[in-house]
């Protein structure tokens, strides 16, 4: 009779008798029992075990084996049908009894299925009975789930995963990398199968007529692993696999994967191309492979208007094209985009450098020349108390032109040297033009006694107005006009930044016929494989985003240069008045030397107190 531990084909318990009719003690089951089944018991409860986890393809596969090497007996027959239909016995909580369960809906009826009739038509009595009673109630599920599924909207892209963890119970790594697709995918206007979004308001065990529209109905499925285990997981591998069987049936489907190794991916998608999750934006690299896939399709349908089915040569070359799109990313800076853009780069930094420096040019220049335009006035009037004081006489007398020429003409030579030092720093024709005209009024008066009193007159009028006029009005400055021009050059390459997505898209045009050059040469394919106007958006995204940033980091910095001007012309103002108090406070101070020798004592006497 063979192993003894036959296991029941609902729940999975121990039969413990062997008469062709068993009643199973655990949930009163009828088991049928041939003589292949006594031949093949460890082989039966192992696939009976497989087809209880849901691993309907695994279970099938044994069933299959057993049905080639052995004389077909009805209860394998029914078995290997409920694989075909995805039943699984589960207990009713109120009855205890095991009903069947559907997981894999199809469009052909189980009265219909080849393996049924067979099993029909080798039963009789008793087990005939029995399976056209369960064949029946399967039945009447599928029609169920078939009117549900009919009202569901058409879907494009079934994104396959796996949500969780089995060791830790977590979500996977795989379930956040296909969130992200779903939202690529749904930015970009499609309707997306994500089980976590489009099964959350639905009941569990009416999950699957709406897995079934979606399979039906998705012209692409996305299948996202990092674990080889997570691809061959049970649900995972419901889900591509049925995908795939539509696909033999439906040529216009395509499938799509993403994984960590190719290698680890299963023998099913052998010579199929995957997107690697290594690599730099995988995902929206997957994202715009499936976007390419479906306008082709779309583009094919309206073309023809009918379906049409998409070349697979023309398939191909759009994954490899898509691949090889990432080295045309890699290599884009050496590309005639890559050159312009860093030269255009060059350009708005170079501006921006000009107008930064011209901008601290602006107040730095101005203060340097003014501050030191009231040093050249203060050591005036230093020469002119020292003159005096040691004298003892007032400017024009004998006493003061004959002893101390030398000391007056000393202090006229220092004067000029550091008149000469303002006009070097100032770099401002104004301020050099006033600095001129200041040290020749100062040596005047050094060397011409009798017109000290009108040019100190003169000085105290036009010190402080040269300051307050190149301060204030600052006409005729070139920084400001130099600033004015960097920041107008500047925009203008920024806007130029802005418009290279063109030249991109004819660099990447060339790339693309070089691609299809060689694929043509390599696959022998025939001149219906083109590229099409959608292929450059496997690098637009990546292009425009990069000019963006570039586009907005570089407005902001010539916006702040520009904004610039308003603050430096305020600093400037501000120092404007108070240079202009104190020039107005050293001539003034000077007049009074000169003309009252007793305000020269009177100080004198003052700093002789200090210094004791």
């Amino acid at each position: 009779m063979g192993n003894e531990f036959l296991n029941c084909r609902c729940c999975g318990g121990a039969l413990d008798t062997f008469s062709n009719l068993t009643v199973c003690k655990h949930c009163g089951a009828t088991n049928f029992i041939s003589d292949v089944t006594n031949r093949n018991i460890i082989q039966l409860n192992h696939a009976n075990k497989l087809r209880q986890e849901r691993e309907f393809d695994n279970a099938a596969g044994i069933y299959d084996n057993i049905l080639s090497e052995n004389e077909p007996s009805a209860d394998i027959l029914w078995y290997r049908t409920l694989c075909e239909y995805g039943i699984e016995y589960v207990p009713d909580p109120v009855s205890d009894k095991y009903f069947p369960t559907l997981h894999r809906i199809n469009d052909e009826s189980i009265f219909n299925c080849s393996f049924f009739k067979q099993a029909i038509e080798l039963s009789e009595g008793e087990e005939q009975k029995t399976l056209l009673k369960e064949a029946k109630y399967i039945d009447e599920i599928q029609t169920k789930y078939l009117n549900i599924a009919a009202n569901e909207d058409p879907y494009d892209v079934f994104v396959c995963y796996k949500e969780t963890d089995i060791e830790s119970g977590d979500k996977t790594e795989d379930a956040e990398l296909a969130e992200e697709l779903y939202n690529e995918l749904t930015q970009k206007g499609y309707k997306v199968f994500f089980a976590r979004e489009t099964l959350k308001e639905k009941l569990s065990i009416d999950f699957e007529p709406y897995i079934f529209a979606a399979l039906k109905s998705a012209k692409a499925m996305a299948v996202v692993g990092t674990r080889a285990e997570y691809f061959t997981s049970v649900w995972v591998k419901n889900e591509w696999g049925r995908f795939l069987k539509l696909m033999e049936k439906n040529p216009e489907k395509q499938i799509f994967f993403a994984c960590d190794d190719p290698e680890q991916l299963p023998r099913a998608f052998a010579g199929k191309q995957a997107q690697l999750l290594g690599k730099a934006n995988a995902i929206k690299n997957l994202a715009d492979n499936i976007d390419n896939f479906l306008k082709e399709s779309k583009e094919g349908l309206n073309n023809n208007n009918s379906q049409t089915v998409i070349s697979g040569e023309q398939q191909q070359f759009n994954r490899i094209l898509a691949e090889k799109s990432e080295k045309f990313i890699d290599d884009l800076s050496q590309t005639q985009y890559g050159i312009k853009k860093s030269g255009i780069i060059a350009e708005i930094n170079k501006a921006n450098a000009i107008a930064l420096k011209t901008n601290h040019s602006y107040t730095s220049y101005y203060s340097i020349g003014a501050i030191w335009l009231l040093i050249s006035n203060a050591v005036s009037l230093l020469a002119f108390y020292v003159t005096i004081s040691a004298t003892k006489s007032k400017p024009g007398s004998d006493r003061y032109e004959v002893q101390h020429y030398a000391v007056s003409l000393t202090f006229s030579l220092l004067f000029v040297i550091i008149g000469y030092l303002i006009i070097f720093s100032s770099n401002s024709w104004l301020m050099t033009f006033g600095v001129s005209i200041i040290v020749a009024l100062n040596v005047i008066m050094f060397t011409k006694a009798e017109s000290f009193t009108a040019i100190n007159i003169l000085l105290l009028i036009f010190n402080p107005l040269m300051i307050l006029y190149i301060g204030l009005v600052g006409k005729g400055n070139r920084y400001l006009a130099a600033n004015s021009e960097a920041v107008k050059e500047a925009r203008n390459q920024i806007e130029a930044l802005s418009n290279l997505e063109e030249l991109a898209r004819k660099e990447y045009n060339g790339f693309a016929k070089m691609a299809l050059n060689e694929y043509i040469r390599n696959y022998k394919a025939s001149d219906d494989v083109q590229i099409k106007e959608y292929h450059f958006d496997n690098v637009k995204p990546l292009i425009v985003e990069g000019l963006n940033e570039e586009v907005k980091k570089y407005t902001g910095l010539t916006d702040l240069n520009d904004s610039q001007s308003y603050n430096n012309r305020r600093s400037r103002i501000m120092c404007s008045l108070i240079f202009c108090a104190v020039a107005t406070g050293i001539s003034i101070g000077q007049f009074l030397i000169i003309a009252s020798p007793n305000v020269t004592n009177e100080i004198a006497g003052f700093l002789d107190a200090v210094s004791r």
